[in-house]
């Protein structure tokens, strides 16, 4: 067998055989999803390390030992966030927006790793991240301290569907086994299977959240998906009998809202400017949601569409304290993104043309077809629902188309307003806007 390539028959059943403790092919003993779909071959079902007792902190100490997450990686992470943004909000026009830069980074990251010259320099210069090795590492350090986080309700799953007529590069599969944990699946793309069991495999890994409706095209190549699903409870819930209905000041007129009110007993790290008011909730988990409320006259969609004011937003340090007073509209929405223009616009062109090269996936010429991304949050007294996917589809070129302040502050979200979800580790979850918390439920 050709150690560079990886086939179907023979070389899938010597890559289950030789997986070790990362991967197992019926089980995860994680608790992640175990799936199998009509029409279409596991090769691999992705298994996470498990999770340490609870009272067993030398091998907790361990796994924090083991995969830590350099400091320059969080930081890319989070500039990429503040950067990736204003394009991607630019391409839409809805009332509510729910971007997971964290779903994206992952499914860049694991095109990277296919991606080779020119094509992967510009992939490494959106991510920040010009070592593939480095990068590998990097994520799958995120994954198992995740995985192993005694609290965490941070969810990331990645898996890979591959033509069973194509030969795939080895070093593409083994890393997308040990450093992404992807799940391996070979499908006929263009056919009602292949669509059903991607569309289930991001339900599965959303609890529900997502069932997006995939339409895959018989050219494909390859598709990666990432899946990221968040849901934790306020470190203080909201009395329910607090909440009523309170006016929203859309930007399309006023709406009615139910809001959730509390005060925090101690006093709360703010940022007070001219632009915007800044305050944080923090989740039993230790993750935190970080809400700005831009100043009367200021819009929300200006600060959204200016990548320095909104990374500056998110991270200045705060100007004092205060005790806070909440009021907090309930919400429930959707987003959905296509991704290739606001791609192209951060400097990624290569792998949507006929210069594209992933010959560190395939030795057939291909290019990217597509990126897209859907998102769901929703919001009430006791907490926070939160998931996205992102898929990567990579065809045959043939099929390339033509180019075508101290004191009281009481916080108010009674107009549209930003919000962020980072993890306990500084990951950018979810970064969106509530511009109507009446549209979408």
């Amino acid at each position: 067998m050709d150690d560079r390539l990886f086939r179907k028959g023979a070389c899938a059943l010597a890559l289950v055989l030789t997986t070790g403790a990362v991967l197992a092919a019926c089980s995860n003993s994680n608790g992640g999803v175990v799936s199998s779909y009509d029409g279409v071959a596991t090769v691999l079902q992705a298994a996470l390390p498990q999770k340490p007792a609870a009272d067993d902190y030398e091998a907790q100490s361990k796994v924090l030992e083991d995969n830590k997450l350099d400091q320059a990686f969080l930081d890319n992470l989070s500039t990429f966030s503040y950067r990736s943004a204003p394009a991607v909000f630019a391409e839409a026009s809805e009332a509510n927006e729910n971007y997971s830069p964290a779903s994206l980074y992952y499914a860049l990251a694991m095109t990277q790793m296919g991606a080779a010259g020119s094509t992967q320099d510009e992939i490494a210069a959106l991510l920040g991240a010009d070592n593939v090795d480095v990068t590998a590492q990097q994520c799958g350090n995120l994954l198992r301290l995740l995985a192993a986080d005694q609290y965490s309700n941070v969810k990331l799953a990645n898996s890979v569907w591959m033509s069973p007529d194509a030969e795939f590069n080895q070093g593409f599969v083994d890393v997308m086994r040990d450093q992404f944990y992807a799940s391996l699946f070979q499908t006929d793309f263009g056919t009602p299977e292949a669509d059903k069991a991607m569309g289930q495999w991001v339900a599965d890994n959303t609890e529900g959240t997502l069932a997006p409706q995939f339409k895959s095209e018989s050219q494909q190549l390859i598709s990666l998906i990432n899946t990221v699903y968040f849901k934790s409870e306020w470190s203080r819930a909201f009395d329910a009998e607090s909440v009523s209905p309170e006016t929203f000041n859309a930007e399309t007129g006023k709406v009615t809202a139910d809001f959730m009110v509390q005060r925090l007993d101690g006093p709360q790290e703010i940022r007070a400017t001219d632009t915007y008011t800044r305050a944080s909730l923090g989740f039993a988990d230790g993750s935190q949601m970080t809400f700005v409320l831009p100043a009367q006259g200021v819009h929300a969609r200006d600060l959204l569409a200016d990548a320095a004011a909104l990374e500056e937003a998110f991270t200045a340090d705060s100007t004092g304290e205060a005790f806070v007073t909440y009021h907090v509209p309930k919400f429930s929405f959707d987003s959905s993104y296509d991704l290739v223009s606001s791609l192209k616009k951060l400097g990624v062109n290569r792998a949507f043309s006929d210069q594209a090269d992933f010959s560190n996936l395939t030795d057939i010429p291909a290019y990217v077809s597509s990126v897209a991304q859907e998102g769901h949050i929703g919001l009430d007294e006791n907490g926070v629902e939160a998931s996205a996917y992102t898929k990567v589809d990579i065809m045959a070129m043939s099929a390339l188309p033509d180019p075508a302040v101290v004191g009281e502050l009481d916080f108010n979200l009674d107009r549209p307003f930003l919000y962020e979800i980072k993890s306990k580790q500084g990951a950018v979850l979810f970064l969106g806007m509530c511009g109507d918390p009446s549209a979408g439920k």
